[in-house]
């Protein structure tokens, strides 16, 4: 078990199909977009939403220790056309 997960308490990380034990809000990013879900005690991690949606990843638990002292983020990124 990594610090992380000792300091947080719980599952603070699952990657696809494994199944969360934790009901919290966890992110995922492809390192281009990040997504943010909810995702609830006895379901399993979904796939990577973004592209098609069978990509695997991993996804982690919003916490202070894992997100620093973030008190927002930008929902959408795009660059001007």
């Amino acid at each position: 078990m990594s610090q992380e997960q000792e300091r947080v308490g719980g599952n603070s990380t699952g990657g696809t199909g494994t199944l969360c034990t934790d009901t919290s809000l966890y992110k995922t990013t492809d390192n281009k977009v990040e997504y943010i879900e909810h995702i609830a005690a006895g379901s399993l991690f979904p796939n990577f939403p973004g592209g098609n949606g069978k990509g695997k990843c991993v996804w982690t638990k919003l916490t202070l220790e894992a997100d620093g002292a973030r008190t927002s983020f930008d929902a959408v990124k795009v660059d001007n056309i």
